[in-house]
């Protein structure tokens, strides 16, 4: 376990109204504050913020070094590539070891995985439904944990390291398991963070993206805006890292992949202090965000099921778009249900139950209510 001075971020006790006290609640790197009250389930008004990008190990960054994607359409295999080596890094943190020996794994090599499963082989968003970065998102998460990727450079290091269990003996990155956690879920999102563990997350990127001034939140543009301007509907992958709430409205950290020039803090000489990290706003999150699970940990109830075939199956597709609210624990229960009277995996549209499938409308509403 790491051992550390506590954040000036950690949560702090609150007073509600009711005259309860609600004490912060313990985790790996921080301290929450609690959601709501215990006694009369007042919701939190206090502001907070916590980021995994503040904490460093023996003055090693828990994080790395930010990622650079270049020009190329490869959000989604580098934020798995970076989720991949902060998870890592934190796993040998909390035994004790040098965070600098993870060797990251390859983005690109992901990139041929992926489109090496696509029915037609082409390049990606060519041929699918018009959220095609679904099926990435979904794919190269169950890739990593099926298959696994090999590292950029395997070499000495990986002796040293095969008694920390990450590492298989040939090198390969292989994902623990992997889930989703719904994207109105800002809770359970938080804790997952405050535990270390980063969380591969999406949203709409417009004309500004990478103007965004250091410490400002980045507005994602409205679907409605981009359909009335005629515009491409344009999805950006990255790695949350952090979260807060100010003035009631609630926002995310994220570790972005376009170097440290994004949003960059400089000095009076003009040199980069910090960058790499952006805020988002919660409610901006276009898919559920998706966790790649450390060294031994189990996906739980979430966990995203293997796939025989490239379409998206019934309950991967509730898992990966299927928000709290809207009762998908529910749904997804009568979807494993029936796939078990029906003896195994169930194809995507047979039979739907009450599943919106709105691929072609991208963020609307995709689950019906479920009646108990």
């Amino acid at each position: 376990m790491v051992k550390r001075g506590r954040s000036s971020n950690d949560g702090k006790p609150w007073k509600c109204r009711c005259g309860n006290v609600n004490k912060p609640t313990k985790h790996r790197f921080f301290k929450l504050p609690a959601f709501q009250c215990g006694k009369c389930q007042t919701k939190l008004a206090l502001d907070f913020k916590f980021c995994l990008g503040e904490i460093e190990a023996g003055g090693k960054s828990l994080i790395g070094e930010v990622y650079d994607q270049g020009n190329e359409p490869l959000c989604v295999p580098f934020a798995y590539a970076k989720a991949a080596e902060i998870t890592e890094r934190v796993f040998l943190i909390n035994n004790g070891m040098d965070p600098e020996l993870v060797i990251p794994i390859d983005p690109f090599e992901l990139e041929r995985r992926f489109l090496d499963k696509r029915p037609d082989g082409g390049p990606s968003g060519v041929g699918l439904t018009k959220d095609a970065g679904l099926h990435k998102v979904l794919h190269m998460g169950l890739i990593l944990r099926s298959e696994g990727i090999q590292r950029i450079d395997v070499g000495p290091e990986v002796i040293q390291l095969e008694e920390s269990e990450i590492f298989n003996q040939d090198g390969t990155y292989i994902a623990a398991d992997v889930s989703s956690i719904p994207r109105d879920a800002f809770e359970n999102i938080c804790h997952a963070m405050a535990e270390g563990i980063p969380l591969v997350a999406t949203y709409l990127v417009g004309k500004a993206r990478g103007r965004v001034p250091y410490c400002k939140s980045y507005k994602s543009p409205s679907l409605r805006r981009i359909r009335d301007k005629k515009g491409k509907e344009i999805g950006h992958a990255v790695v949350l890292i952090g979260a807060g709430m100010q003035k009631g409205k609630l926002y995310f950290y994220f570790l972005n992949s376009w170097t440290k020039r994004f949003c960059a803090r400089r000095n009076k000489k003009g040199e980069i202090i910090r960058g790499g990290i952006g805020k988002i706003r919660e409610s901006d999150l276009t898919k559920n965000v998706i966790k790649l699970s450390p060294p031994h940990e189990a996906g739980g109830e979430r966990r995203l099921e293997d796939q025989p075939v490239f379409d998206i199956s019934n309950i991967n597709y509730v898992l990966m778009k299927g928000m709290e609210k809207q009762s998908t624990a529910q749904m997804l229960q009568r979807l494993r249900d029936r796939e078990a009277a029906n003896g195994g995996y169930i194809p995507a549209g047979h039979d739907d139950d009450g599943i919106f499938r709105d691929d072609e409308g991208v963020h609307k509403v995709v689950v019906t209510n479920v009646s108990t």
